[in-house]
């Protein structure tokens, strides 16, 4: 942290000191630390990379940010003229047993609510800081700053500078332990160059050398990311398994790309076929693992993960966890307060995509080893947000753990120290995550099962859920009675409202239902007889061709109708020629006729009468001439000819258009008496 030729400090150190997770200290260094004096070391593995200041400067942050008393000795730190001695059996050589620590931790500070020390499964502590081989994976521009694994059991804890004593709260978890699976491999990757060093080269990988290598690049890739992405991932080779575990912790590079959020080399995984499923030693699949740290949620990558990894959802650890008791053990930082609840509420939206809500409350509803549910965890730790995120979705705040708390009494226990000033940051009792006590109200006699607390629990986590009112206790005996019997009563009827609300709902469901039933039939009528419409007329083209035909035949009929109006005016003037020669030798000469009118009065008045009918005889017969063309235009063409022509064809087994062409065959047929032929089926 501070260099012994010039006393510069790392500042990215002094930050990782005062808790700031990657995106916070990116964001400080360069707003604050990066504008005055400063160097910044990028690449490799030393713990020398980061942003270094002078010592004043560093001084500076650490008073900003309240952590100057944690590295006071640091920064007043003399080195002496005087070597230290050399230890015994000094071996130059490098040794394969991890080195101890060259200071001992200080005891952390005792937190402010107890909690009940739960067995967990012994895993073998890491070595400190200062023992991993001289490797700091964490850098300023490097992405694995945000993996810090909040569910990991042998993970140390360290302090809190929020703590207004200036100690260290036991509830926020370093990542020492990824460091010590990372720095091993490390190792592993160094020893193999020594020998190959050693040996001048020459000699070929095998096929186990292979597949160090390759771990070992992803590693580079995931921590370091300065050559890209590796070659084998684009173009994987025949002897790369992509589901190879690349840590000593039982990792493989899906696990790791999940946790970082790189989308790029998940889809290459994919690709290549890699198994969502894989887990590793304690059973986390990728998806739990991604939940663990920040990388999804500042890259706003979590939607297409899920995607990706839908179907490992329902899965469960080594310690019977979901994915949503992992999200919530996270809520114990309050650095991951934001991430965790969108986690929670990306996950429950792609499950409500194609599962019933019956099924979402079934895996929320999950225990682990412990009781657990996600929601108790939530609850315990104070997360608001994820409660009413888990309650809204039909979590059950009424599940007992093994020590008989429900997250309804939680809720009421961290609600009262929380207006009391006196309530702590949580930690998570998940088996994943290590913990010593759980806070004191777990055995206070007020939480007690009575017949009431069921009610008032139930009453309780609504009210957190909407940041409403949270029951207080009472010392009267009267108004402790008056509680018991109040509240269940009203518990009742808000459960009775809520059933009546729920009955009406189902019935406009149902009405919805059968209204949407009825326009879904009616629209498929539609549909068909728009789509007979459309057969039928095909034939005939467009409308605007038809309504041209139908002109064009309309003008040739009244043409023709013309012409039978001519023919029959032909006739009839043939007619009436001859009419008028016969009637005209009946009359009398022209010379006689005129000297009998001059003298007959009445003759003249004849004459006019008989001039009037005329005229009314050609009125008459010009139209019935009419009325006779009409008739031989609409000949062949009315409803009961077309009941006649359906008829003759039914009788002679012939189709109703060619009845016409053959109808003086018939004919023929029927006037010859039906010798077998067309007309035999009309004969009586």
């Amino acid at each position: 942290m501070r260099r012994r030729s010039d006393s510069w400090v790392n500042a990215t150190q002094v930050l990782k000191v005062a808790e700031f997770d990657k995106p916070q200290r990116t964001r400080i260094l360069e707003r604050e630390v990066q504008r005055g004096l400063h160097e910044k070391v990028q690449g490799g593995y030393g713990k020398y990379q980061g942003t270094w200041v002078p010592l004043e400067r560093a001084r500076e942050i650490a008073v900003l940010y309240n952590v100057e008393e944690l590295l006071k000795p640091i920064f007043d730190f003399r080195p002496s003229t005087e070597s230290p001695p050399l230890a015994p059996k000094h071996v130059t050589a490098a040794s394969t047993k991890p080195r101890p620590s060259r200071a001992q931790p200080r005891a952390p500070a005792a937190p402010l609510i107890k909690r009940v020390v739960k067995p967990t499964p012994p895993v073998q502590a890491p070595p400190s800081i200062d023992s991993l081989d001289e490797v700091d994976v964490e850098g300023e521009d490097d992405d694995l700053s945000d993996l810090d694994p909040l569910n990991d059991p042998s993970s140390p804890s360290v302090q809190s500078s929020s703590a207004s004593d200036g100690e260290r709260s036991e509830l926020e978890i370093d990542d020492r332990r990824s460091q010590n699976s990372v720095s091993a491999t490390l190792k592993r990757k160094r020893e193999q160059m020594d020998n190959e060093d050693i040996l001048g080269g020459f000699m070929l990988p095998s096929s186990e050398q292979r597949k160090v290598a390759y771990s070992d690049e992803l590693l580079d890739y995931f921590m370091a990311n300065e050559k890209g992405l590796p070659e084998f991932l684009v173009n994987p080779p025949s002897d790369f398994d992509v589901n190879e575990v690349i840590d000593d912790e039982g990792h493989t590079a899906f696990h790791w790309a999940a946790s970082m959020g790189d989308l790029k080399v998940i889809e290459l995984l994919y690709q290549a076929e890699a198994n969502i499923f894989m887990v590793n030693k304690r059973g986390e699949t990728p998806l739990m693992r991604a939940v663990l740290f920040t990388n999804n949620y500042d890259r706003k990558s979590f939607p297409r993960l899920v995607e990706k990894l839908r179907d490992t959802i329902f899965h469960v650890d080594n310690y019977n966890s979901t994915v949503f008791h992992h999200i919530a053990a996270t809520t114990s930082s309050r650095n991951k307060l934001l991430a965790a609840r969108y986690y929670f509420d990306v996950l429950l939206q792609k499950l409500g995509e194609k599962h019933s809500m019956p099924d979402i409350a079934m895996v929320l509803d999950l225990r682990d080893t412990l009781g657990d549910t996600a929601l108790t965890i939530a609850a315990r730790n104070g997360a608001k947000k994820c409660v009413r995120s888990l309650l809204a979705h039909n979590a059950n705040p009424n599940i007992p753990n093994n020590e008989g708390q429900t997250a309804d009494q939680y809720i009421v226990a961290v609600e009262r120290q929380r207006r009391n000033g006196d309530y702590p940051p949580a930690s998570s009792s998940s088996p994943f995550q290590p913990h010593e006590h759980h806070p004191p109200h777990i055995h206070n006699s007020r939480f007690h099962r009575h017949p009431s607390t069921q009610s008032v629990a139930t009453v309780a986590a609504v009210n957190y859920a909407n940041n409403s009112y949270i029951p207080q206790p009472h010392i009267s005996e009267a108004a402790i009675a008056a509680t018991q019997k109040v509240i269940p009563l009203m518990a009742e009827m808000l459960e009775g409202l809520a059933t009546a609300f729920d009955k009406e709902l189902n019935d406009k469901e149902e009405d919805h239902s059968q209204a949407q039933r009825l326009l879904d039939s009616s629209t498929h009528e539609i549909q068909t007889c728009k789509v007979t419409s459309e057969e039928t007329l095909a034939p005939f083209g467009d409308i605007a061709t038809m309504e041209a035909q139908i002109e064009a035949l309309k003008a040739e009929a009244d043409a023709l109708a013309e012409q039978l109006r001519e023919v029959f005016e032909c006739g009839q003037y043939h007619d009436l020629s001859g009419l008028i020669q016969e009637e005209a030798g009946q009359l009398p000469l022209p010379q006689e006729k005129e000297a009998l009118d001059e003298d007959n009065p009445e003759a003249w008045l004849e004459k006019f009468e008989a001039a009037k009918e005329l005229g009314q005889l050609q009125q008459g017969r010009t139209e019935l001439r009419d009325t006779i063309v009409k008739a031989y235009a609409r000949s062949g063409a009315g409803e009961r000819m077309s009941d006649y022509r359906r008829l003759i064809a039914l009788s002679c087994s012939l189709l109703p258009e060619d009845v016409e062409k053959l109808l003086p065959e018939i004919l023929k047929d029927l006037e010859a008496g039906g010798d077998g032929g067309i007309g035999d089926g009309l004969m009586i």
